[in-house]
């Protein structure tokens, strides 16, 4: 083969591979690290950490979420958040060897990282992957603290990470708790190394990767997404069952002292679920007949309210009425027979009607 003016195809050409996953530009991943996401500026305590695991300073989310335009990117980078309460204060190890930069400074990424892993004494600049608890807030290198809890869990992200993965050695698997043979198969909570606070290290929701992969951070965001949809249709079912509730003790106390029964009365788990509208309609058919027409309000002419109401109506169709002639002044007697006579006499049929005439044309 070759020599001909062809080409010869090489194996990328003819098998198709995996393709590799992005990898981050390690400036650019120490600059998330160092930097808060939404002002720009130097990490410094008090350090929050929103749920796809991005680094904030805390009195920058405040001057954002009192001036949103303050910071012009700002619904780009945290627009997922709806407060404070989304956010998780962490508790940082400071690095002894940092030195705040100076008003002077010309550069705006530090030389040195802030804060340090309390296990490891590695710096959190972006090189090793850290990890936050959530419980407590400490913060670790993902490393030291699975070799203190080796049951600890890989996190919601784990499915994201087993996807870009290229061996079977770096799919994470899920974390389960260590028991002996024959023991009770039953999880037990853990104290942090670094607080002391106790916490079950195999929940799901146990961790959150600080500046995960973006793949990572989109199965993060699905499941705040999830989480949220979820408990707020929870909160509309509780507020059903407290409506329920209160149908039906309402219910029984209108029922008893007297010698009736409310078998007609709809079920109130029925009546909570139920439009107003249908509910408006029941309640007024099971309600007491309706009282005579003598003590009953009615819209008469003679009293002052319908008096009032009759006449305008009245004025009303006089109006039109007088609308209608004069716009019928100008009318051909033929247009005029298109019309139904307003004196309730029969209509004209037959040649009378302009409808009816029969038109022959002859030749001339």
């Amino acid at each position: 083969m070759g020599a001909d003016g062809g080409s010869i195809p090489d194996r990328r050409d003819l098998v198709r591979t995996k393709a590799k996953s992005e990898q981050t530009d390690k400036t650019l991943l120490r600059e998330l690290f160092l930097l808060c996401a939404l002002s720009k500026k130097p990490l410094s305590r008090p350090v929050v950490l929103d749920p796809l695991g991005k680094l904030y300073n805390k009195d920058a989310v405040l001057e954002y979420y009192i001036d949103k335009s303050k910071y012009g990117d700002g619904e780009q980078i945290c627009g997922y958040l709806k407060g404070l309460k989304d956010l998780l204060t962490l508790n940082v190890t400071p690095n002894p060897d940092y030195t705040a930069p100076s008003a002077s400074t010309t550069a705006d990424i530090p030389s040195r990282a802030p804060f340090v892993c309390p296990l490891s004494l590695r710096e959190m600049s972006g090189s090793v992957p850290f990890t936050a608890l959530r419980s407590c807030g400490c913060v670790f290198s993902d490393a030291a603290i699975r070799a203190i809890i080796p049951n600890l869990t890989r996190g919601v992200g784990a499915k994201a990470n087993a996807a870009t993965s290229s061996s079977k050695e770096d799919i994470p698997e899920e974390a389960k708790p260590v028991v002996a043979n024959g023991e009770k198969d039953k999880t037990e909570g853990v104290n942090c190394p670094n607080c002391g606070k106790s916490f079950d290290p195999t929940a799901v929701n146990a961790i959150i990767p600080i500046n995960p992969s973006r793949e990572v951070q989109e199965v993060l965001l699905d499941h705040l997404l999830t989480t949220r949809a979820s408990a707020k249709s929870s909160k509309k079912r509780k507020n059903l069952d407290k409506a329920a509730v209160d149908v039906n003790a309402t219910g029984n106390g209108n029922g008893t002292g007297n010698g009736t029964t409310n078998s007609n009365r709809a079920s109130p788990s029925s009546a909570a679920l139920e439009p107003p509208s249908k509910a408006a309609r029941t309640s007024s058919a099971s309600a007491s007949p309706a009282p005579s027409s003598t003590n009953a309000p009615s819209i008469n002419p003679i009293n002052g309210h319908g008096r009032g109401i009759a006449r305008s109506v009245a004025e009303k169709l006089a109006e039109q009425e007088r609308k209608r002639l004069k716009a019928q002044e100008g009318m051909s007697e033929a247009v005029k027979a298109m019309f139904k006579p307003k004196d309730g006499g029969p209509k004209k049929g037959g040649a009378e009607e302009f409808f009816g005439r029969t038109f022959t044309r002859y030749a001339a």
